[in-house]
């Protein structure tokens, strides 16, 4: 194995996290495409088991997958720069080495979130890295094809991430291509946001109809992201769809009502931008509104970050505990939040919070889940430093499953306050 490992001519070429979120002004278009008949919840398996072999991966021993052919038409036509997104679970711990090779291209490896402790592998985790290729390794048009690979050094000999969907970004000259264009009308930047917020946008088509404008916003909320950031202009994917972003506006005028009333606390200014997407997809992202403060008159909101996450965190092997800090005063607090990713969660047993059972079992046995679990009883709290404990899975009939998978940054807790006293 070692042999072929340094007998594969390869480029190897370590690239940094670029323009891992499109930065308001910017002109692209996302080209996302999800391997519906692939198994492990409709992923990509890129790895295997030392000896084994699939009709998915490539002969050699699995470690490097079988060309697959991306459905879409590519326009490269004023393109200036082109990213790869991966939703990517790291799925067996250990799995270290993940890279793409588009058409005959060289091999680009995605990089390790940097706020997950190194060495990553070591921690379960699903985080959506970004790498910058040159433009030229598309072919415009359809018949673009990439194929994916791993490290096949691992610990217990089975290196495995599952791929939940691969995207490419392609950027375009704004001052060269004719493009949907707009600006947000409402809110203004400097102004005070209350628990309900109408979002809204003016904007103006080219050559083709908008289709939708969706919104999001820089602030700091829970890290669905899963790379540990808190403060970052939130959204994600799944299955390359785009999910936990403020909201989307399909049909003119394209307003959307924001709900703020789980938003964390601020210590810095929010700021809201808008994608505006014709009917070719093609996206530009307004500038943003800035300056933005929250101003509830019904209460106040705690993010509890987690820390002393644990490594391996899979309740097939056992409890696992994490810790949070709770600052807010109790007696005032009327409900919480339980937010987190997971792979495999219909196979979890319970979570406990200082010894005291909240909550049981949701989702579905392998796949991916996102999580939000509200809790009316609060009495388990308490000042300052908390435990959240995952139960073991037992064994079901005689047999080991699987068990569920927490990915970082852990578990987090929000805390929503009643601030008039009622």
């Amino acid at each position: 194995m070692k042999k072929l490992w340094l007998g594969c001519v390869f480029t190897l070429l370590y690239c940094q996290s670029l323009g891992a979120q499109p930065p308001p002004g910017d002109l692209f278009r996302e080209y996302r495409w999800f391997h519906e008949k692939g198994d492990a919840g409709q992923a990509i398996r890129v790895g295997g088991k030392q000896g084994q072999s699939h009709p998915d991966r490539g002969s050699e021993h699995g470690y490097i997958n079988a060309p697959m052919q991306l459905p879409h038409d590519l326009d490269l036509t004023e393109a200036v720069k082109a990213e790869i997104v991966v939703e990517k679970i790291l799925c067996h711990d250990g799995t270290t080495g993940l890279a793409i090779q588009i058409n005959n291209s060289d091999w680009y490896y995605f990089p390790e979130a940097s706020h997950i402790p190194a060495p990553q592998a070591r921690y379960q985790y699903h985080t959506y890295p970004v790498i910058r290729v040159p433009v030229s390794v598309f072919k415009p048009g359809p018949n673009n094809s990439f194929r994916l690979r791993v490290d096949p050094k691992h610990p217990w000999r089975w290196p495995q991430n599952l791929i939940n969907g691969v995207h490419i970004r392609i950027y375009y000259d704004p001052e060269t291509k004719p493009h949907p264009t707009g600006a947000i009308t409402s809110p203004q930047s400097g102004d005070a946001l209350g628990e309900t917020v109408k979002l809204s946008v003016e904007p103006k088509s080219a050559n083709n109809p908008i289709k939708q404008v969706d919104y999001v916003g820089l602030y700091e909320d829970v890290n669905y992201e899963g790379d540990g950031i808190y403060r970052q202009w939130h959204y994600n994917y799944f299955h390359s769809r785009l999910i936990n972003h403020i909201g989307s506006g399909v049909e003119a005028p394209f307003e959307v009502i924001w709900n703020t009333s789980w938003i964390p606390d601020q210590k810095e200014p929010l700021q809201i931008a808008a994608r505006i997407i014709d009917q070719t997809d093609l996206t530009y992202q307004t500038m943003a509104i800035t300056n933005l403060s929250l101003r509830r008159t019904t209460g106040s909101v705690e993010l509890c970050k987690p820390y002393d996450i644990p490594q391996k965190w899979v309740t097939r092997t056992g409890e696992k505990t994490e810790s949070f800090d709770v600052c807010g005063d109790l007696s005032g607090a009327v409900a919480a939040q339980l937010v987190w990713s997971s792979w495999s969660p219909g196979y979890m047993n319970g979570i406990l919070i200082n010894g005291e059972k909240v909550f049981d079992q949701e989702g579905p046995r392998y796949q991916t889940y996102f999580h939000r679990v509200t809790l009316t009883d609060l009495s388990m709290f308490q000042s300052g430093r908390n435990t959240l404990t995952t139960g073991k899975t037992p064994k079901y009939n005689g047999k080991m499953v699987h068990g569920m998978e927490v990915n970082w940054p852990g578990i987090m807790i929000l805390i929503q306050y009643n601030t008039k006293g009622d």
